[in-house]
Parts: structure tokens; C-alpha cells; sequence
């Protein structure tokens, strides 16, 4: 996968941009800026930059050797990777983000979209019951060497991964790796609305994975902290919702116990930007993203964002391309020295 756009680079552009993010935007931004002889530092939390395409994606849906050969690229012609370091607020933070914005004459923020989205139901803090995208990047942080198997938690030998889209294929993955006899994938409308597609869910039932559909946990029941079973109801399709798909609802009377040692939770993300609110008057959606204008700027002069944090969860492509558009509006900047 090729990050740098183009054969020479110039010295066109005499600047320094800091891009925080080292998933599909940031690395296609930088590809871009890094063509005009821009000098480029790129921050991420992780040991290895990628993003999700190296920590969260399967190797049969990107390879890993495709995205690093990418990445060796970029690093060869002379971009700076400074890795395991968090930018932020908050107390696990290497770096404060104000300290990123004072020493760069432009910033892109390109940090994804990291927080699970929760289902908010009883018994969902247990011991048992995982969130997507915190276990899947552990469990790749173990499978790559950077991290410790014995801090990786087992999912046991039966796992319920909740959800429909991409994520909730890839959790099931992840379950079948880890040596699971039983995977069930429980969905509250039917194959056919799932976001993944009828294409990826027929895949995974061949792998052996059981799908359930019309249904949906509303408990989870733990015995000393660790989940025991999930309470589960019924579902039927109503009108359409805001998504133009059916809405579910619940059958009542329909409650059923479900053993399982392990659920993984896959019902989507939220953006995830490198500050508290409102930092530096950037403004920011009441679900977390970004908010930026048709140029991918935000409202605090020489700040960007592109990809995930601020479009929402979304697929490689369109991360891509935000990030393309993105430095396209840096360069633009850089040269003119106007904003908006």
C-alpha cells in the first residue's frame, strides 16, 4: 500500500506540520505534504504505525507486509515517526496537544475513532464482556511480539460477538483464532440490513460461526464479577429508522438465558479527538467528532482534521481520501498564509 504521491519531491513548501495519527488519513496525508519537501512529524500511541490496518484489520482483508512497505517508504524519505507516544489531556498522555500546536506551523488530526460504543445494559462492566476495539488491538499487540499473552484475557470456549458491521466480522475472526469452540454473532435485525454485508456474514457462517438474528442482550449476569450468561429478547422489524433500515423492536416476553464464557461488544465507535472539549475553541460534535468545514479545517487557524475523528467510524477508503482532501487544504495554507 503506497502512502507517498509522487516520484521527486520538491522543496516547494519551507515548513513543519505535525500530524497526530498514524492510521490510513494520516499516512495518506503524509504521503502528500511530503512531496513539496514539507517536514513531517507523525505522533501515535502505538508501537508501529498503521493504525487498525496493522492492529485491528485482518491480514486477508489488508495485508500487513503491503501497509509497512508503505510505511518504510515514507520513513526513508525522511519522515519522522515518534511511536508509543500519547498526545492529550489526560494522565496517560506523553505530550500536552497544546505543546504539539506551539511548535508546528500546521496540524492535522487524524486520531481515529478508539472509544467503543456501549450498549448501556446491566452486568456490561463484567469480567467477560469486551469491547471491540480495546481487544482486538490487544489481541494484536500480543499475536506482532509487543505485548505479553498472559495480559491478553481468554475468551473461554463459547463467545457471543454482538453487532452486524465489519468490526463484529473481525471480533468473530478474532474468536476463531483464539481457539473458540462455540462463536455465535447475535444481531438485532436481520442478514440482509447487516452493514457488513450478506457477502461477509455467509463467510464467517462457513468458518462455523453460528448467526442469530432478531435478537439482542438486555443483561448481562456475572457470579463474582465474571459473566456467567446473557439475558437475551426477541426482535421484530418496524418502520424505518434515521439509518433507512427497519428498527428493531423487542418482542415482549421473549427473554431467554444465553451461557456463554465471553461477549465481545462490536456495535460501532466514537471518534476520538486528542483533547478534552473544546480545547482551543475547536468545536466538537456531542458524539465526538471533529467538526470541520469543506477544506477539512477546523475553527482554530492551522488546525485539520481527516478520517475517522471527524466523519465517525467509516471504511479504509473514505479515510483515504479525507486524508488527501486534507493536505491539499495544509499545502494550500502553508503557501497562502490565509484562513477562511
Amino acid at each position: 500500500m503506497r502512502f507517498l504521491r509522487c516520484k521527486e519531491i520538491s522543496n516547494k513548501i519551507r515548513a513543519r506540520v505535525a500530524i497526530i495519527g498514524a492510521g490510513p488519513a494520516g499516512l495518506t496525508a503524509a504521503g502528500l505534504l511530503l512531496c513539496d519537501g514539507i517536514e513531517i512529524d507523525i505522533f501515535d500511541m502505538l508501537p508501529e504505525p498503521g493504525g487498525l490496518m496493522i492492529f485491528g484489520i485482518p491480514e486477508f482483508r489488508i495485508p500487513k507486509s503491503g501497509v509497512r512497505e508503505g510505511i518504510k517508504e515514507l520513513k526513508e524519505k525522511g519522515i519522522n515517526f515518534y511511536l508509543n507516544t500519547k498526545i492529550g489531556d489526560s494522565e496517560d498522555c506523553n505530550t500536552s496537544f497544546e505543546e504539539i500546536v506551539s511548535k508546528y506551523d500546521a496540524l492535522l488530526l487524524a486520531t481515529g475513532a478508539w472509544e467503543p460504543r456501549k450498549m448501556n445494559v446491566d452486568g456490561e462492566d463484567l469480567n467477560g464482556v469486551y469491547h471491540a476495539a480495546p481487544y482486538i488491538v490487544n489481541y494484536y499487540l500480543v499475536k506482532l511480539g509487543y505485548k505479553n499473552s498472559s495480559l491478553l484475557p481468554s475468551l473461554g470456549k463459547s463467545v457471543a460477538v454482538i453487532g452486524g458491521g465489519l468490526t463484529a466480522i473481525d471480533s468473530a475472526m478474532v474468536a476463531l483464532e483464539s481457539n473458540a469452540k462455540e462463536v455465535y454473532l447475535v444481531y438485532r435485525r436481520t442478514r440482509k440490513e447487516a452493514p457488513a454485508g450478506e457477502k461477509e456474514i455467509s463467510s464467517l457462517e462457513k468458518k462455523g460461526v453460528r448467526i442469530i438474528e432478531q435478537k439482542v442482550p438486555v443483561k448481562f449476569v456475572g457470579e463474582g464479577g465474571k459473566l456467567k450468561y446473557m439475558v437475551t429478547v426477541d426482535l421484530t422489524l418496524g418502520p424505518p429508522d434515521s439509518t433507512g433500515r427497519p428498527s428493531p423492536i423487542i418482542l415482549p416476553g421473549t427473554e431467554k438465558t444465553f451461557d456463554v464464557d465471553s461477549v465481545i461488544v462490536a456495535i460501532g465507535g466514537k471518534s476520538t479527538p486528542p483533547f478534552k472539549k473544546n480545547k482551543l475553541g475547536i468545536e466538537v460534535s456531542e458524539d465526538g467528532r471533529i467538526l470541520v468545514d469543506q477544506k477539512k479545517r477546523t475553527n482554530k487557524v492551522g488546525i485539520f482534521a481527516a478520517g475517522d475523528v471527524e466523519s465517525g467510524p467509516s471504511l479504509i477508503g473514505p479515510a483515504v481520501k479525507s486524508g488527501m482532501d486534507a493536505a491539499l487544504s495544509i499545502k494550500e495554507f502553508l503557501i497562502s498564509k490565509k484562513w477562511k
